[in-house]
C-alpha cells in the first residue's frame, strides 16, 4: 500500500494538490536501459482511462486503440472514459486504497502528475524512455514538465494545451495595426485600437493559467519564484500590474470573468460577436474561436517585456503508468503511450483537436490548411515549459489572479493594495513552503 493514502483520497478531489511527502520508492531514479526489462512477454489486455467528453477526441483514442491492438498480438486496449480530471483522480485514489482496480495507464492533467508522484502512485518513466528505440523526439521542455525536482520523468506529454493570444486578424488589418510583439507596444496598440472601433482591444482572463503566461513574459521573473518564495514583491511585478491597472481602468482592455478560471465563455462569446479584439486562452480554443467566427482569427504565442521570445508553460494531460501493476501490463502501457504519441499520431492528434504535437518535426500542414491562424500558436511547440514545480502552483496562482483581479478592474483602490498583496505575498509563501 503506497503511504498516505488516507491524505491522499481527500487531496486528489482538489484541483491542485499539495504534496504528502518527498516520496520514497527505491526505483524513483533507476534508468536501467535492459530493453528486456521492458518487453511484454505474454498477452495481456490493458486498461486506459481517459477524461475526454469531445467525441472527436473520444474518437481518435478508441480509433487509435483499434489500430494499436490490430498491429500485433500480444496487447489488447480497453479504452474507458471515466469522467474529468478529478473523477479519474478520485478513482485511481479508491483503487489504490483497495489495492484492486486500478488501470494502466490514464490522462490526467499536468500539474497532477508530479503530486502522483510524491505519493508513488504512478511509474517513473527514465528507464522506459532509455531503453526504447520509440522515444526520440519528445520536446525536451514538455517533458521537463513532467519530471520532478530531481529531474526523474513521471509522465509522458500526450493532450498538451498552453496559453495564447488569439486576434480579429481581419480588423487589425483593415486598420493596419498588426497585434503587437512587446509590452511597450502592446499598451500603445490597446489605445490606438480602442480609438479606432470602439471596442475593448484585449481581454486579460481571470485564470491562473493565462495570467501566469503573462507575468513570466512581461516581468521575465517567474511570480513563483523558485517554488519556496515567491517574488511578488520585485519591482518588475508591480509594475506590471500598474499597467494593467491603467489599461483596464482606462477601458483599452478587460479584465473578463466574474471569479477565478471562469473566463473562457465569456471572452469567446465576446470575440465571436466583435466585441473584443483580442484576449488570451487556451490554444485547445483556437478552433473553437476561428470556427465561431466570420472573420480571419490570427494567433501568436504571446507578448514580450524582455529581449526574450515569448514562452507558454503547457496545461492540458499527459499519460501516466500505474506503479501497482506487474511489470507486464506497465511495459504494455508503455508501448500503447509510445504509439499514441508517435510522429505520426501525435500530428494526427493536432489535426482533430487543436492540440499541441508533443514531437519535433511534425508536419502539421494539414492542420494549417484546416485551421488558417493556427500557425502562429502550433508552429511554435518549442516555445512550451514547464510551470513552476512547486505542488503547490495552482492553488498559489489563484489567490495571485484574485487579488489581480480585485485591484485592475477597480475595487481595490491604490491605498488599499499594497496591504492587500503583502497579504496575499504571505499567504502563498505558506503555501509553497509547506509544499517543498
Amino acid at each position: 500500500m503506497k503511504k498516505a493514502v488516507s491524505l491522499l483520497l481527500a487531496a486528489l478531489m482538489l484541483l491542485s494538490l499539495v504534496a504528502c511527502g518527498n516520496g520514497g520508492s527505491d526505483n524513483k531514479n533507476d534508468t536501467k536501459t535492459d530493453p528486456a526489462m521492458y518487453e511484454v512477454t505474454e498477452p495481456v489486455t490493458i486498461e486506459f482511462w481517459h477524461n475526454y467528453t469531445n467525441q472527436v477526441r473520444a474518437d481518435f483514442l478508441q480509433t487509435a486503440a483499434n489500430e494499436f491492438n490490430a498491429s500485433q498480438d500480444k496487447i489488447t486496449v480497453d479504452v474507458k472514459y471515466i469522467g474529468d480530471y478529478p473523477v479519474i483522480a478520485e478513482q485511481v485514489a479508491g483503487a489504490v486504497s483497495a489495492g484492486t482496480g486500478l488501470p494502466a495507464m490514464s490522462t490526467i492533467n499536468v500539474p497532477r502528475v508530479l503530486n502522483f508522484a510524491a505519493s508513488d502512485i504512478v511509474e517513473p518513466l527514465d528507464g522506459y524512455l532509455a531503453a526504447s528505440d520509440s522515444a526520440d523526439g519528445f520536446y525536451a521542455e514538455l517533458q521537463n514538465s513532467l519530471a520532478d525536482k530531481n529531474g526523474t520523468i513521471y509522465g509522458i506529454p500526450f493532450g498538451i494545451s498552453a496559453g495564447c493570444c488569439i486576434y480579429n486578424k481581419t480588423v487589425l488589418d483593415q486598420l493596419g495595426m498588426p497585434f503587437p510583439e512587446t509590452w511597450d507596444e502592446f499598451k500603445v496598440w490597446c489605445k490606438n485600437v480602442h480609438e479606432a472601433t470602439g471596442k475593448v482591444a484585449f481581454g486579460f482572463a481571470y485564470d491562473f493559467n493565462y495570467m501566469n503566461n503573462f507575468f513570466i513574459n512581461v516581468t521575465g521573473i517567474d511570480p513563483l519564484g523558485d517554488g519556496t518564495v515567491s517574488q511578488l514583491d520585485d519591482e518588475h511585478v508591480i509594475s506590471f500590474l500598474k499597467d494593467m491597472r491603467e489599461l483596464v481602468q482606462a477601458g483599452y482592455c478587460s479584465y473578463i470573468g466574474a471569479s477565478v478560471n471562469k473566463a473562457s465563455d465569456d471572452q469567446a462569446t465576446a470575440f465571436a460577436l466583435g466585441e473584443l479584439i483580442a484576449f488570451t486562452d487556451t490554444s485547445s480554443n483556437v478552433v473553437k474561436a476561428i470556427s465561431s467566427s466570420d472573420f480571419e482569427v490570427g494567433t501568436a504565442v504571446g507578448i514580450t517585456g524582455t529581449d526574450k521570445a515569448p514562452i507558454t508553460t503547457s496545461s492540458g494531460a499527459a499519460l501516466v503508468i500505474y506503479a501497482d501493476n506487474d511489470q507486464n501490463t506497465k511495459n504494455a502501457a508503455f508501448q500503447f503511450a509510445m504509439y499514441l504519441t508517435s510522429k505520426e499520431k501525435t500530428a494526427d492528434w493536432a489535426v482533430n483537436t487543436c492540440m499541441f504535437p508533443v514531437r519535433e518535426g511534425c508536419d502539421l500542414t494539414a492542420m494549417f490548411e484546416k485551421y488558417p491562424g493556427s500557425e502562429g500558436v502550433f508552429a511554435h511547440g518549442d516555445s512550451i515549459v514547464g510551470k513552476n514545480k512547486s505542488s503547490a502552483m495552482q492553488p498559489a496562482m489563484e489567490i495571485i489572479v484574485g487579488v489581480v483581479g480585485e485591484y485592475v478592474k477597480g475595487d481595490l483602490s491604490e491605498d488599499q493594495f499594497p496591504a492587500k498583496w503583502e497579504a496575499a505575498k504571505k499567504e502563498v509563501d505558506t503555501l509553497l513552503a509547506d509544499a517543498s
